[in-house]
């Protein structure tokens, strides 16, 4: 046996902890063990069950295993062995609001009629030519509930039923603003299984109204924050997403996002903050870690949940080939991250019939990969890593930016965190 290169170790207070980056394990250990671990020294004896518990938490494994194996064989499962079909559509471009940072053009469209029943064409045959685990369904946009009674809640009863004559489970998710959401819909709602939404706030209420409103609401910042806490009270099985775009400027008033919420539905809601892709470089993301954590201790303290995860693992969603992403012309990507006026990333389209038509940027999807390389499969950070860069920025070759020794420290001030609790 030896110890997983995976193992990450760390020493605090006198006290002696391993997390492996596979398996998500972290537990404390005395300090011989802890160093005959970290200096892959010859182990001493261990009876039976202490071994298999060592080995089920991946902080040992055989001498002849080659690890990064594990992470490309669970990687090559998620990409062409997934049972998991998820489609995301994407109704309009259109938005009610017009943020500074967003990516997209908020072109004015609509998805069509013909459209609309290529898609049921096309989850039907999805449906009938995979022996699917489980079905996805995911709403995107521009803001997809400026459509809700027209296309969002006909086209989602349409592909349910689908899912429910085939006894496949159903997944129901939205990424919206919120702003729209009134009680009259809450019946509909829930007839459609729409349980997972995520909702977007951009700092407290006086950097939220600058960044969201409208002609008629200058302070769209309390009609999101009460249509969150009415999705929360109404749907029992509700997966309740609210991210923060948080910047340098607005990342100081995280704490009274915390207090805006009815402490009822705290414990339903769970925090993930996100810095701004315009502000995503090296220099800024070190200074907001620390920050950063500190406030997600206070949400957790205030009854929230919090998002945990530290490795990837098996890789992003976009790289499950049977993940599409349907623009409301019916021109077919694999990730959402873009500007949709533009149709040069495009991996197809969606015929009349209901059929997929790949085309040449498609095959570049299911033959490529970020992280088989050298660098990145002899890296013990491959598995929180997987590369860096995403497999979309290498299929249009923008070079990768390795950010190991910042990722290490994340990794580590995270850990600490939750060791310190």
């Amino acid at each position: 046996m030896k110890a997983s290169k995976y193992n990450i170790y760390i020493e605090n207070a006198d006290k002696y902890y391993i997390y492996n980056q596979i398996t998500q394990a972290l537990s404390e250990f005395d300090e011989e063990f802890f160093f005959t671990l970290k200096n892959n020294l010859p182990f001493p004896d261990l009876d039976h069950s202490d071994k298999e518990v060592l080995k089920n938490s991946h902080f040992i494994c055989d001498k002849d295993l080659q690890e990064e194996n594990i992470i490309l064989c669970k990687n090559r499962i998620q990409r062409y062995g997934n049972r998991i079909a998820r489609i995301t559509i994407m109704p309009t471009l259109d938005c009610n609001f017009r943020c500074w940072y967003c990516y997209e053009s908020h072109i004015q469209s609509k998805m069509s009629k013909e459209t609309t029943q290529s898609i049921i064409l096309f989850a039907k045959k999805i449906i009938e030519q995979n022996k699917l685990s489980c079905f996805s369904l995911d709403w995107f946009g521009g803001e997809p509930l400026l459509y809700f009674n027209e296309l969002v809640y006909p086209i989602s009863k349409k592909i349910m039923n689908l899912c429910e004559q085939a006894n496949i489970p159903f997944v129901h998710t939205i990424t919206t603003n919120g702003y729209l959401i009134t009680p009259d819909w809450i019946a509909s709602i829930k007839e459609i299984k729409l349980s997972q939404f995520q909702i977007t706030l951009d700092g407290m209420a006086k950097y939220h109204n600058k960044t969201r409103f409208s002609d008629t609401d200058q302070n769209t910042y309390d009609t999101i924050v009460k249509n969150v806490e009415l999705l929360c009270k109404e749907i029992e099985d509700i997966d309740m997403t609210v991210r923060i775009n948080y910047t340098p400027k607005n990342v100081s008033s995280m704490e009274q996002i915390a207090l805006s919420f009815d402490e009822k539905v705290r414990n339903k809601i769970k925090i993930t903050p996100q810095l701004v892709w315009q502000f995503k470089n090296k220099e800024w993301l070190n200074k907001m870690e620390n920050v950063l954590n500190e406030k997600l201790n206070y949400f957790q303290e205030k009854g929230y949940k919090i998002t945990n995860e530290l490795a990837q693992v098996t890789g992003c969603y976009v790289e499950n080939m049977l993940q599409f992403v349907i623009n409301h012309d019916g021109l077919v990507y694999k990730c959402t991250a873009r500007d949709f006026s533009n149709a040069k990333h495009c991996v197809g389209k969606l015929s009349d019939e209901g059929d997929f038509l790949p085309n040449a940027n498609y095959y570049k999807y299911f033959t490529s990969s970020n992280f088989e390389n050298s660098m990145c499969l002899d890296c013990n950070l491959l598995p929180s890593c997987l590369g860096s860069s995403c497999i979309q920025k290498k299929i249009e070759q923008i070079p990768p930016l390795c950010m190991k020794s910042d990722l290490y420290s994340s990794i580590v001030n995270r850990l600490l965190s939750a060791i310190n609790k």
